[in-house]
């Protein structure tokens, strides 16, 4: 039974393969490599390291082991020497065709959620002892020095399919408010004539009157995360909205052992000095009983530039639970399958390859949320794709050697 399944499976990978992870690299990336060293085709070494991606490998050793199951062995070595010369920007343009290519296919449907929203926040996408650059940012771990490097990335959070759409690296220099603009704006013009962008999310760490007045300005709406840092709105809204103790919604759910009682308090911003925009004042209570009875209570508070009217109750709730999706689907999934921050494959060619990753995630997520739902509307495990995808690969390759195709261009 397993094994019909795993058949029945295949011929949707390998269509979807060829459709949406099939490249050309020699079209889209120049080759770095001196004209007098070029032992192996340029083509044949971006497809290993490609499909090395794809499948989850979590080191270039990996990727040196799957050469050999593929063609022929390639040394990690002659991998990293590579990886480290070749320029992320490409792959930036790359993203955004891609991305462009699943909305025209329907794969991102307005009708999952009145409003559009892409939620934005910083990930750290590699660990090193040693400083490798702008992007290094020194830290601490028990007593000893490390370098983080972040970037942000940006995801389509209302529908079923959480695609990365964007990824900016933040300067050691700076931080997440500091590139925020850089990064938006670097959106809106891959994105801006498509009507993907319609509402920013972001959590408190990006929420200043200044972000807010340039995704106004872009004529875009946002959603805000409060605390603290802006202490002035952070009373406003205790004073507007915080003493209330009729919701306007109340949600009941028990999951993973748990009881969760969510209350919803909206207000209406008739005017805040400075911030024009500003609409609904959002509180969230969040009761949350354990298995083993201890309770947690959690005060959140939002602003948004949305009109009432847009979202319903119930809509809000869900859109504060979609932003959160960028953590709990997109960078989750990054950290338990490909150990994002743990295996950077090569820490000097970081942002390549967190690049590539991405590439990768979307090309699976498509893969799993429309092409290969069970007949019970479960999607698979990612690691069952792996598998999939894996198999397939080296079936393709077997089937060009005995039709005598070149094996760098398939």
């Amino acid at each position: 039974m397993i094994n019909r399944k795993i058949a029945n499976a295949k011929p949707v990978v390998k269509k979807h393969l060829a459709r949406a992870a099939k490249f050309v690299w020699s079209n889209i990336l120049d080759d770095p490599r001196a004209q007098v060293n070029r032992e192996w085709e340029f083509d044949y070494l971006m497809n290993t390291i490609w499909y090395g991606m794809l499948t989850t490998c979590l080191h270039l050793r990996a990727v040196e082991d799957f050469s050999e199951s593929y063609d022929e062995r390639i040394p990690d070595t002659t991998l990293h020497d590579l990886i480290v010369k070749l320029s992320p920007t490409p792959l930036k343009k790359l993203l955004a065709k891609e991305v462009k290519k699943a909305l025209r296919a329907h794969e991102l449907p307005k009708a999952d959620f009145p409003v559009r929203i892409t939620a934005i926040d910083g990930k750290c996408v590699s660990v090193s002892r040693d400083w490798i650059g702008e992007f290094s940012q020194l830290s601490d771990c028990n007593g000893a020095p490390q370098y983080l490097n972040r970037v942000l990335r940006a995801v389509t959070v209302s529908n079923e399919l959480k695609l990365t759409i964007g990824q900016r690296e933040i300067h050691a220099s700076t931080n997440e408010m500091g590139e925020f603009k850089n990064f938006l704006g670097e959106l809106i013009v891959d994105y801006g004539k498509t009507g993907l962008l319609e509402v920013i999310s972001v959590d408190a760490g990006m929420n200043s009157l200044e972000n807010a007045n340039f995704i106004i300005e872009n004529k875009l709406d946002y959603i805000m995360g409060l605390k603290n840092p802006q202490k002035n709105l952070v009373q406003y809204a205790k004073e507007t909205v915080g003493e209330r103790t009729d919701p306007d919604k109340i949600t009941d759910e028990k999951t993973n052992g748990k009881r969760i009682k969510r209350k919803l308090y909206r207000e209406d911003v008739t005017e805040y000095p400075g911030w024009a925009h500003l609409k609904e004042i959002w509180r969230i209570r969040q009761e949350t009983i354990e298995s083993d009875g201890k309770q947690i209570v959690e005060e959140r508070y939002f602003i948004t530039s949305l009109s009432p009217e847009k979202l319903s109750n119930e809509h809000v709730l869900k859109a504060i639970r979609m932003h959160w999706g960028i953590e709990n689907n997109a960078n989750w999934i990054m950290d338990t399958n490909w150990k994002e921050d743990d295996s950077p494959w090569c820490n000097k060619g970081f942002l390549f390859i967190s690049l590539l990753r991405v590439l990768a995630y979307n090309v699976i997520s498509r893969l799993l949320a429309r092409r290969l739902r069970k007949k019970d509307g479960r999607e698979r495990s990612w690691h069952g794709i792996k598998l999939l995808v894996q198999a397939v690969l080296l079936q393709s390759q077997i089937e060009n050697k005995l039709n005598g195709v070149n094996p760098v261009y398939n």
